[in-house]
């Protein structure tokens, strides 16, 4: 059967999350066909050997830059295609996901995109606090601002991906195309679902820096050079600017 939804994952070398990202997009419990696409951007650790072992839809893009990564996945999607799930490499799903997202499109006819919540893959107390901190945040957006979708964990219509031009490769590559997506239809955040998100960034940062970075993603393009400057020396934390280095 032809697949109705194509599951996009970026990388570059991400060797050591990759595997349980891809396990658990491949133990999915669905009767909708699907395909798993990893737009691979030039990795030398492993990680092709890893995907290969998943999905014979491993595609090699040539411009570096998640946003140009998950862009070439979509662009090579399969014609029949009717729904995107953008997931990071560092992100593991749900064994019902897959359904779950299909039945929501599906009972929802004015839904273009939505994201879900999250947790840590560590359990620990800060890394809990951050998560919830996280998810309220997206649940007010969604109730009293546009919604913004994080991008390692964000559905959308195929029809409405390509109205909306995508992802595309610039810094707060999300946030841009959220902007974009909520001028079509309806998006939605949906925090009684959750996958798991590498707390990578939380450990070598802490809760403060973690904050304060998201912050910056969602609000960088309305600060100055010189208030993130200020903010990033006086809390010693990373510098919004450094995004785009990171996710490369």
């Amino acid at each position: 059967m032809e697949p109705e939804i194509s599951v996009i994952v970026p990388v570059l070398n991400e060797a050591n999350c990759l595997e349980a990202t891809l396990e658990s997009i491949a133990n999915q419990n669905t009767n909708t066909p699907y395909e798993l696409i990893v737009s691979d951007s030039g990795s030398t650790d492993g990680s092709l050997d890893i995907a290969k072992r998943y999905t014979d839809r491993v595609i090699c893009c040539e411009e570096h830059g998640i946003g140009a990564g998950r862009h070439f996945g979509a662009m090579n999607a399969s014609k029949s295609s009717r729904y995107f799930i953008f997931i990071d490499a560092d992100t593991a799903i749900p064994g019902y996901y897959l359904a779950y997202v299909y039945e929501t499109f599906k009972t929802n006819p004015d839904l273009v995109a939505f994201s879900t919540g999250f947790e840590f893959s560590e359990q620990s107390e800060q890394m809990k606090l951050a998560a919830t901190v996280a998810n309220k945040y997206f649940l007010m957006r969604d109730k009293l601002l546009s919604v913004t979708l994080p991008g390692f964990n964000t559905c959308v219509r195929q029809d409405a991906y390509t109205e909306c031009g995508g992802y595309r490769n610039v810094l707060l590559e999300d946030v841009d195309f959220s902007r974009r997506i909520n001028k079509i239809g309806d998006v939605k955040f949906f925090p009684h679902i959750k996958v798991t998100n590498s707390s990578r960034r939380l450990e070598s940062m802490g809760l403060l820096g973690t904050v304060y970075y998201y912050a910056q993603l969602d609000l960088g393009w309305k600060l100055d050079s010189t208030l993130i400057d200020r903010l990033t020396k006086r809390l010693r934390v990373a510098d919004l600017r450094e995004y785009v280095g990171i996710r490369k």
